[in-house]
């Protein structure tokens, strides 16, 4: 076996590059499986009694031994950057070939007999770290080019197709890993300068009521270790000054009492339980300038007591006490 190894299965690996050698190393892994196979059903009765007698390891497991130590120890290295390259081509919007990909990954797992060693440490290590620089490279120009909810599609996007990826070709162990880095380098490294966009950050999105967007901004930001407290903050901010503008505006009672209640209402994408504190004090704020607005009304006497009204005031005071 070994000098089968040296003398075709080596060479052979040697002279060929990138996605050729993927291939052969596939095609010969394939042949490898059925000889070890073949020589366990051969040598039944010598691997069943003689070796379990003395404790030897069995048939098939010195097979694949001697495949890893003669031939996947020599070209581990090459066959990780090869698999690299093809998966930062599609990323780039090639065509590749991923049942191809899937074979490859599927040798560093079964390489180690039930054990994810080779696999961690040989490929995905590596990977991880490539796909750390690739999105970093991506987002330090997404963040100049792009408008916040642009950036944003882009950054949704990619997290999904690297989800894709997982299905299809790499173990699933890698998944919470790889989707840490992409959320990593395109949200929570520049987290602050996305969100404080002049013209269409998380303010512009607030003030013009664009829900979609800061729909996907809360879901992007959800899945980051405290990815919410600054659009928290900016909610809050924003809520604060749309407020007080209304007091400042308001001309009669009734008609702001209306638009006090109205000016909460944009806000029903936030319904997790990360912004319940933001939602209590834009209630506790709604309440504040209701109170502010209708107090000298109430105390001239000239609020009319309509069903409507009543109803009004109630959802007030539920608001500030919830």
């Amino acid at each position: 076996m070994k000098s089968l190894f040296w003398i075709q299965v080596l060479p052979s690996l040697r002279e060929k590059h990138d996605e050729f050698m993927l291939r052969e190393l596939v095609r010969r892994w394939a042949n490898h499986k059925i000889m070890v196979r073949w020589l366990s059903r051969f040598f039944h009765y010598l691997d069943r009694y003689f070796i379990a007698r003395r404790s030897l390891p069995p048939l098939n497991e010195v097979g694949l031994t001697c495949f890893r130590d003669l031939v996947y120890k020599e070209i581990n290295g090459k066959v990780r950057d090869a698999v690299i390259s093809l998966i930062d081509q599609e990323r780039e919007g090639e065509q590749i070939d991923r049942a191809l990909l899937k074979n490859v990954l599927d040798i560093f797992v079964e390489i180690g007999m039930g054990q994810m060693d080779h696999y961690d440490n040989d490929f995905e290590a590596a990977m991880l770290k490539d796909t750390s620089a690739y999105y970093s490279r991506k987002a330090s120009n997404w963040i100049l080019e792009d408008s916040c909810p642009d950036y944003m599609l882009k950054a949704e996007e990619c997290l999904k197709r690297e989800k894709d990826r997982v299905a299809h070709y790499l173990h699933s162990s890698s998944e919470p890993k790889l989707l840490e880095k992409v959320q990593h380098e395109l949200l929570s490294v520049y987290a602050n300068q996305l969100l404080e966009k002049e013209h269409s950050g998380c303010h512009a999105l607030l003030r013009d009521d664009k829900v979609e967007d800061l729909s996907r901004m809360f879901r992007l930001f959800s899945k980051i270790p405290k990815g919410l407290d600054p659009v928290s903050s900016i909610f809050k901010q924003h809520v604060t000054e749309e407020g007080t503008a209304l007091v400042k505006l308001a001309e009669d009672a009734a008609s702001n009492k209306k638009v006090c209640f109205d000016c909460s209402s944009p806000y029903c994408w936030l319904n997790d339980n990360f912004l319940l504190r933001t939602r209590k004090a834009l209630f506790q704020i709604v309440a504040l300038l209701f109170g502010k607005v209708l107090g000298p009304e109430v105390d001239k006497g000239n609020m009319t007591d309509t069903e409507n009204e009543r109803k009004e005031a109630k959802r007030a005071g539920n608001a500030a006490s919830w």
